[in-house]
């Protein structure tokens, strides 16, 4: 009995690896995750209206109506993608066993205006269809208005949380 008391206790411990209020951030970095209703073309457009470029968007998830056998082109297609084959990271395309549909994830990197365009022309070429989940993204801001956009993204109605790009110092006991 003792024991099922201390380890509620235990777990409310302050945890050594996360961020305090005056923590180092990464200048001109702002991390954003949006609803499972924001799409990624909602989200681009949010973004550029701001002015702010894209990073990086992990990890949008996909259906895809193409035949289960093109899994093989629609994996090529996406891994000659700069943008996503990119940093060891690269596309994943399997067969759903319960719906013999496609399911796509993807990180996307550097996601400049022409390359959001390609993307976008991506989607449809591939019969890509969004699927609900909560992407986040890695945003560039100027250096020294991270705090200025965090406050900015939190009040946009597709915007589930943004926060600073937090350094960790991580202390092994």
């Amino acid at each position: 009995m003792l024991l099922l008391f201390w380890l509620p206790l235990a777990s409310c411990e302050k945890d050594d690896a996360s961020p305090k209020e005056d923590s180092e951030y990464v200048p001109g970095e702002v991390l954003m995750g949006v609803k499972e209703t924001a799409t990624v073309p909602q989200t681009f457009a949010l973004v550029n209206s701001r002015s702010l470029e894209i990073l990086a968007v992990s990890i949008p998830m996909y259906n895809s109506n193409l035949p289960a056998d093109s899994s093989g082109y629609v994996e090529r297609a996406l891994n000659a993608k700069p943008y996503i084959n990119d940093k060891g990271w690269k596309a994943s395309v399997i067969r759903n066993t319960l719906t013999g549909k496609l399911t796509i994830t993807v990180r996307l990197m550097n996601m400049t205006l022409a390359n959001q365009q390609d993307w976008l022309a991506t989607v449809q070429q591939l019969q890509l269809q969004e699927q609900p989940t909560t992407t986040s993204y890695q945003l560039k801001v100027p250096v020294g208005e991270e705090k200025h956009w965090v406050k900015e993204l939190q009040q946009q109605s597709e915007v589930r949380w943004a926060e600073l790009n937090n350094i960790i110092q991580i202390q092994l006991h």
